[in-house]
This record gives C-alpha cells, structure tokens and sequence, in this order.
C-alpha cells in the first residue's frame, strides 16, 4: 500500500473520530457519524482511486461481519420460547410495509427491480438503534421491550430469507428455483453437524488459549463465506450462518468479547464505505420519494404495527410503544441495497435514497424511542378511541374485580406453588396482565386473572382494592407504580405494596410515594462513576472531587435503601398467614 493511501486513510480515521464525537454530544445514534464521515471523504478521495478502491473493498468485508455479528446474537433457543404472536404479527407488518413502498416506487416511475430494493429497505427497523435504546432504557424485560425485541429478531430473520430469494428473483430459471431449496437445506445439514458435533471438540481445546479461540472463531466465519457461494447462496449468508452456529454453542460469550472489537472496527468501515459510494447528485423526484418513505417511516409504521399487535391481543399502551420504538428503516435493509449495488442490480441512485432515509429516520426515531412513555400521554386518549374498536380475546375469562386479597399486577414467576398455598389460606388472588403469551400460561395453569392495564384509565376505578391485604407489582414504568400506590394506599392504607424499580433513582422515588418495599436491580450495576462523562477539564482536582461526591452519593443512597427493616419476603408472609 502506497504512502498517500496511508496517511489518506489515517485521515479518514480522525475525521470519522471528529464527526461521531459531534453526533455523540448531539445525542444522535453513532451510525450516523459514520455515514455522514463517509460523504465528506468523497468531497476529496474520488471513488475510483486506489484508496477509494480500498475503502470500498473494507466496507464490504464489513457487511460480512456484520451479518456474522447479528448471528452470533441470534440464539436459536430465543426463538422457541418467542409465542406465535410475535410471528403472526411481524410477518403481517412485513408484508403491509413491503407493499405499500413498493407501490409508492412503482408510482414514483422506478423500475421494478429497484422497488423491490427499496420495499426491502421499508419492511425493516434498525436492530442496532432500537436495540441499544431499549437496553439503555433498562426495558429489555418489560412487555413493549420483549415484543421490540422479539420483532426485531424475526425481522433479522426475514431479510435473511429476503436476500435469498432476491438471487432466485435475479436468476428465475427452473434449476434455480429446484436447486435453492435442496442446497439450502445441505447447507444448513453442515452447520448442524459443525455446531453439534466438529465444533464441540475444537472449540473445548481452543477455548484454554485465547488468541487461538480467536482464530478458530474467525476460522469458521470464513469458512461458510467460502463454502456458501458453492451452494448458490452469498458470502453474506454463510457469515451470517457461522454467527449462527457459534452463537449455539458453549462458548459464545467468549467468542464474542474476543471478536467484538475486530468486528465493529469493520462495521464502522462499512457505513463509513455507504457514505461514501452515495450519488450526491439526486434528482428532485429521488428526493421528493426519499421525504414520503421518511413520512411513512415515522407515522404508516407506528400504525401498522399497532394495528397488528393488537389484533393479536396486546393492550393498548404496549402496542403503541412497540410501534414507536420501531418507527426507522434498517440498516440490514442497507446492507441489501448496497449488495444490489455492488451486483450491478440497481443504480447508485437507489444507494443515495437508502443513505439519507437510513440517517433521517434514524434522528427522527430516537426522540420517538427516547419519549415514548410522554407521546403515549398525550396521544393515549385519541389512540383509546380507535383501541375500543378492538375486543379482546382474553376479556371474556375474566374474574370479577372484586374480593381479592392478593393483586399482582404483572405475571411473577413464582411457581403455581405460591398461588396454591395462598389460596389454601382463603386468599382470593389474583394477576393483571397485558401480555398474551403470560395469559395463555396462567389460563393453562388454572390461575385467575384480569386481562387488563394502567394504560385503560377506568381500570382502577373499577378495581375494588377495599378487601386487598397485599400488592405485588412487576412493573418497571415509574409512574404506573406511583399510580397503583397512591390509589391503593387512599382505598386500603393497612396494604402491604412492593413494586419494581429500573434503578436506585427510581427505587427512592417510589419509597417517597409510599411504597412498603422496592425491588430493584444492584446498584453497582446500575450506576456508573466515570467522572468524565460531562466533565472535560484536565483539571484533576475537579475530577477528584467529582469522583469523591459521585461515591458518596451512592453509598448514601445504597445505606438508606439497605437500612430499610421492613423488607418484604414472599415466604414470611406465607408464615405469617399459616400462624394465623
């Protein structure tokens, strides 16, 4: 490599550096930085150079590992305990967001190849973005979490399927459509048997030294890169297999905090590469077709998918989270069109109108992720509206809303045990649920409960909660629990309330509410004390302080959550009604 290609992209690096620090500070996702540091490195590096030519050839090694990425966070035991819902309700989106873009394109004068590229563009969300908000939000085991997080995995597997049969579309010939399957299924037959069986050995071995686990990983990536092509499938298919195939095995955490470095650093090569290959020559019409799939990004999709869940029988306030969450286009759609590209299939335009859709619903999205829970209130009762259009399945089941002892609201697994011995102590017990897949647990195990949510404003007004002695909740929304206590504690103040709580912050809060007792994750991993998040001064005096008020304040708040004597345990209370 020639000197000037050196020092070209040891510029690149700090411009990247530059740019993604500004989109960090602005708050926005760090992908975009990378795209945008793309488009100004073809301001100076023409496309057609050497160094041009490199970048280009980096990108594309970085949509191999990062489909090898997604597969090695693809656990196949994640989809069997995903319900039925999760599927019926993705495929059904997929299906309403492919047609609708593909009729836009069509009616935009595109040629149908090309708006089959950009309906495969529409049907999917960001699983890097959404992902990262949700766990940002500590709402990974929440309901909308779990379902955001369901849809996005099935999505994954969608575009999967979708880039297979774009290379049956490219080659419709009958041997095609009879080899593809056959070859498809040899193909997953030998990552069967490399993960059940070949693999289990070496990877036990390689596992005692870690610069050989890490070859050994790499090693099988590139081994399906090499055999999928033989099998009329891409090099990006057979990576994404081998994350797969890793991904299901013993030693898949290991795999991944080695590879996980090597892996984004060619990631970062591959937006910055997208960026840089745009067309920045677009047409009016390109632009007028990008801000209509931008608009129907933002408010078709939070619709559909609305729509969707609650047809599968989801509350309201779920639905429409989900929907928010999941208001972008993919970056996996992306990866799709720039293959489309490098294929000769469509024109470098279409890679232009992929870039600044992917970039613009990405910004536009995040405050939809971020403020989710204040644009359901000040939606929520023109959403309730249409929501009274929907009749529940699961209604029709439920108890009366009086009597009861014991609420949970939100499904614990305890065990059928708790609730049994409960009942044996005449205490009348029941859960409120919004999750379909809980319900159908609880239905086939006999437990009583309430399909229902905070979300329906009439729901604790109709709740007798007189006779109610004990009040469990899962929830993790801070202001739902706040609404369950004060409205408790008014009706019955003897009642005992324990709710959940994201972290330290929102634990004190609740106890200054009312509650009896706060469950809550362990504050050291919940907080942080990096005392240069927001402080830039080199002075280390200020940093010492800083650090210094940061401790103090966590051990003072660990201290008066700790020196708390009225924690709450299942199983004395169970004692205490025994004796009694």
């Amino acid at each position: 490599m020639p000197i000037q290609s050196v020092q070209e992209i040891g510029v690149l690096f700090i411009i990247i550096a530059a740019i993604s620090f500004v989109i960090k500070l602005l708050r926005q996702p760090i992908i975009i930085g990378y795209i945008l540091s793309g488009l100004v490195v073809s301001l100076y590096i023409p496309v057609g150079s050497e160094t041009g030519e490199q970048i280009r050839l980096m990108s594309e090694i970085g949509i191999m590992f990062l489909l090898f990425l997604m597969g090695l966070e693809l656990d196949i035991s994640n989809l069997k305990q995903m319900g039925k819902d999760i599927f019926i309700a993705t495929l059904l989106q997929s299906l309403a967001f492919f047609g609708a873009a593909f009729g836009l394109a069509i009616w935009f004068g595109l040629d149908v190849t090309s708006a089959v590229y950009i309906a495969i563009l529409f049907m999917f969300s960001s699983t890097l973005l959404v992902a990262k908000w949700v766990e940002d939000k500590k709402e990974t085991m929440t309901v909308a979490g779990k379902l955001t997080l369901g849809t996005l995995i099935v999505q994954d597997l969608l575009a999967i399927i979708s880039i297979t049969l774009l290379n049956v579309f490219m080659d419709p010939s009958l041997e095609q459509l009879l080899s593809l399957p056959i070859k498809g299924i040899a193909l997953l037959v030998i990552a069967y048997i490399a993960s059940k069986y070949v693999l289990k050995v070496i990877l036990r071995f390689a596992s005692r030294f870690t610069e050989l686990l890490f070859v050994v990983s790499l090693s099988v990536c590139f081994f399906f890169v090499f055999i999928a092509p033989f099998f009329g499938y891409s090099a990006t298919i057979g990576a994404f297999m081998a994350g797969v195939v890793l991904a299901n095995t013993d030693y898949k955490n290991d795999i991944y905090v080695r590879l996980k470095p090597l892996i984004l650093f060619f990631n970062i090569l591959f937006f910055v590469g997208f960026g840089f290959q745009v067309n920045q020559d677009l047409p009016l019409q390109a632009l007028y077709l990008t801000g209509i799939l931008l608009a129907l990004a933002l408010f078709l999709k939070p619709v559909v998918i609305y729509i969707t869940l609650k047809l599968r029988g989801y509350d309201m306030k779920t639905s429409t989270k989900v929907g928010l969450n999941l208001a972008q286009v993919s970056e996996f759609g992306a990866i799709i069109v720039a293959g489309g590209i490098a294929a000769g299939a469509v024109p470098e335009e279409i890679g232009a109108i992929s870039v600044i859709l992917l970039v613009t619903s990405m910004v536009f999205s995040s405050y939809y992720i971020k403020y989710a829970n204040r644009i359901f209130g000040l939606i929520g009762r023109y959403v309730g509206i249409i929501d009274r259009l929907f009749k529940n399945k699961y209604e029709a089941d439920a108890p009366s809303f009086q009597g009861h002892q014991v609420v949970f609201f939100g499904f614990m697994d305890f065990g059928k045990e708790i609730f049994s011995k409960l009942e044996g102590f005449g205490k009348k017990v029941v859960v409120v649920e919004n999750d379909p897949s809980n319900i159908s647990y609880l239905k086939k195990e006999g437990i009583p409960f309430i399909y229902n949510s905070l979300a329906n404003p009439y729901f604790l007004e109709h709740f007798d909660f007189k006779t109610v002695e004990l009040v469990i909740s899962s929830l993790l929304d801070n202001e739902e629990n706040k609404l369950i206590i004060t409205h408790v504690k008014a009706v019955s103040p003897k009642a005992v309330l324990i709710v959940t709580a994201k972290n330290i912050k929102s634990s004190l809060d609740l106890y200054d509410a009312g509650a009896d007792y706060v469950i809550y994750p362990s504050y050291i991993n919940e907080q942080s004390v990096n005392v240069l998040v927001e402080d830039y001064t080199l002075d280390i005096n200020k940093i010492i302080t800083r650090k210094v008020n940061d401790l103090n304040r966590l051990k003072e708040k660990s201290n008066r959550l700790n020196s708390r004597e009225d924690k709450f345990n299942i199983n004395d209370y169970l004692g205490w009604l025994n004796k009694k």
